[in-house]
C-alpha cells in the first residue's frame, strides 16, 4: 500500500542530496539548444512531478534571450555561462517573475566573475534547501502515516511560510528598483541642467 509519509521522506532524502553542478564542472564546450534543454531537465528533474513536466523549453530560452535575461547564444551555441544562468532562472521562476529574476541577475552578474556569483548562488540555494528540508522532516515525524488531513495542514502551513517569504522578497525587489529609478531620474535631471547651463 502507498505510504505518503514514506514517499515524502524518500523524496526529501533525494532533495537533501541534490546539488547544483559547480560552475567549473559545467560543460566547457558549447552546446546546441536541444542539448541545453536535456541537460537542464536532467539536472533539475528533482523539481518535476512527472516525465511530462518541462522546466525549460526552446521558446522559454528564446524569450530569456529576447528579454536580456541571458546573453544571446554564439552561432546558436550555449556555453557554461548560459547553463549557470538558466539553472538560476529555472530555480527562481518558481517564485519570482522573469523581470524580478532579471533584476537579480543584472545586479549580481555585473562584475564579470560568473564562477564566483554562481558559487554564491549555490551556497544560498543549499542553505535554504537544508533549512526547509529539516523543518519538513521534523514535522513529518509527528504525523501518522497517511494522515492526509494533517499532511494537508502541513502543506498549507509551509505554503503560507513560502508566501510570506515570497512577498518579502518581491517587496525588496520593488523598493530597490524604485530607488534605482529615482537615482536614474536624478542623474538625467542633473545632465539636462548641466547641458542647459553650458
Amino acid at each position: 500500500m502507498f505510504d505518503v509519509n514514506e514517499s515524502l521522506k524518500n523524496w526529501l532524502k533525494k532533495f537533501e542530496e541534490f546539488k547544483l553542478i559547480d560552475y567549473n564542472k559545467l560543460p566547457d564546450i558549447e552546446l546546441y539548444m536541444d542539448q541545453i534543454l536535456t541537460l537542464i531537465q536532467r539536472q533539475l528533474g528533482i523539481f518535476t512531478y512527472s516525465s511530462f513536466d518541462k522546466l525549460l523549453t526552446s521558446s522559454m530560452v528564446n524569450n530569456y534571450v529576447k528579454g536580456n535575461v541571458i546573453p544571446a547564444p554564439i552561432s546558436k551555441k550555449y556555453n557554461r555561462e548560459h547553463l549557470a544562468l538558466l539553472e538560476e532562472v529555472c530555480t527562481l521562476k518558481q517564485v519570482l517573475s522573469i523581470a524580478e529574476i532579471k533584476q537579480i541577475i543584472d545586479s549580481t552578474y555585473n562584475n564579470g566573475n560568473n564562477s564566483d556569483v554562481f558559487t554564491a548562488f549555490q551556497t544560498k540555494f543549499d542553505k535554504a534547501n537544508n533549512e526547509a528540508i529539516n523543518i519538513a522532516k521534523d514535522k513529518l515525524n509527528d504525523i501518522d502515516s497517511n494522515n492526509t488531513n494533517t499532511l494537508n495542514e502541513l502543506a498549507l502551513e509551509l505554503s503560507l511560510i513560502a508566501n510570506a517569504y515570497i512577498s518579502i522578497a518581491k517587496r525588496i525587489l520593488y523598493y530597490t528598483k524604485h530607488y534605482e529609478n529615482i537615482l536614474n531620474e536624478d542623474e538625467e535631471h542633473k545632465d539636462k541642467k548641466k547641458k542647459k547651463d553650458e
